[in-house]
């Protein structure tokens, strides 16, 4: 796993060179559904941040909630090809709309889009679902991107803060020290909830930790509330603020901190650097740096980073 996030940056930059020739006519789509499960659904979330303009739906389930018709795109993600949720989306969506794309690395999934002609991307073999995240974003952004902005890309730059988080010492294996032992409470504001919802997958799955994540302003209407609990105990605790950059935000950040300061062992507010502020390249920088946090934490913890017994458990029972 090491070296998959730390050659997270190249995931990209292969993924732009392999879609060169991928596209899709949006014209007459008026919304966009995105299928997957666990690791493969990440990246429709993220979208969804990304092109709030957009009408997209993401479903995590064995059927479809979301109207699907001639006018709809359905894109089924499966990192293996054999997810037996996205297999049944499949068969009860495929007949609803011929504008389907697949991406997977193969499995039934891939035989069935071959089968029915639909266009898809292949993945490269060989990884975890959660550590693809960098190719699976890059080719849905490549598919519904109108803007080119993948072209204003800082991969090098990214590269460059992915090999100095990769040793220890860095600031990040300094923020793992601090957390590994806590529950980590994440807070986004609204446009980075699927950022949020990652590092607590990233934590989950890598690092064999519980955490949340809630947003702003939202947690001030409820939550905060929930903290007066005199069963806190403070060594359990640890704040995680993503990027907080509304003022209006930065001072509910700054408040609540006040109030929780006795209620949590540390707070961190993790912020992109401004030389990647002003496009993609932020977003992807979050990224890199959330699944780092998250291998120190495992590291720390003296976890197996890759091991997934509990899921490997339920399958075969399932099966």
């Amino acid at each position: 796993m090491y070296k998959k996030i730390k050659d997270f940056p190249a995931q990209i930059s292969h993924a732009i060179n392999d879609t060169k020739s991928v596209s899709i006519n949006l014209d007459k789509i008026h919304r966009v559904v995105i299928m997957g499960m666990g690791g493969s659904a990440i990246a429709g979330l993220i979208m969804k941040d990304i092109y709030p303009h957009l009408e997209i739906i993401v479903e995590r389930n064995y059927f479809p909630n979301a109207i699907i018709d001639e006018n709809t795109l359905l894109i089924i993600c499966s990192y293996s090809g054999n997810t037996e949720e996205s297999l049944s989306y499949y068969k009860h969506a495929s007949s609803r709309t011929k504008n389907i794309f697949g991406i997977t690395s193969g499995g039934k999934l891939l035989k069935l889009l071959k089968n029915d002609n639909h266009n898809h991307c292949v993945l490269p073999e060989g990884y975890p679902p959660r550590s693809i995240l960098g190719y699976a974003l890059t080719v849905l952004i490549k598919l519904l991107d109108e803007d080119e902005l993948l072209e204003l890309l800082n991969v090098e730059l990214l590269q460059e803060y992915s090999d100095k988080f990769s040793l220890e010492g860095s600031e990040i294996f300094n923020l793992a020290k601090k957390i590994h032992s806590t529950f980590p409470v994440i807070i986004t504001e609204e446009d980075l909830s699927s950022i949020g919802y990652r590092l607590k997958c990233q934590l989950n799955e890598n690092s064999k930790m519980l955490s949340y994540n809630v947003t702003l302003p939202e947690m001030n209407h409820n939550e905060i509330v929930g903290w007066d609990s005199k069963l806190i105990d403070k060594n359990l605790f640890s704040l995680i603020w993503i990027d907080i950059t509304w003022p209006a935000n930065i001072k509910r950040m700054d408040i609540t901190n006040k109030i929780l300061k006795n209620k949590n062992s540390s707070n961190h507010h993790i912020q992109i650097p401004s030389e990647l502020q002003n496009d993609l390249s932020g977003l992807f920088y979050l990224i890199n740096y959330l699944d780092w946090l998250s291998y120190w934490c495992a590291y720390l913890n003296k976890v197996d980073i890759n091991a997934i017994e509990s899921i490997d458990i339920l399958k075969k029972e399932l099966a």
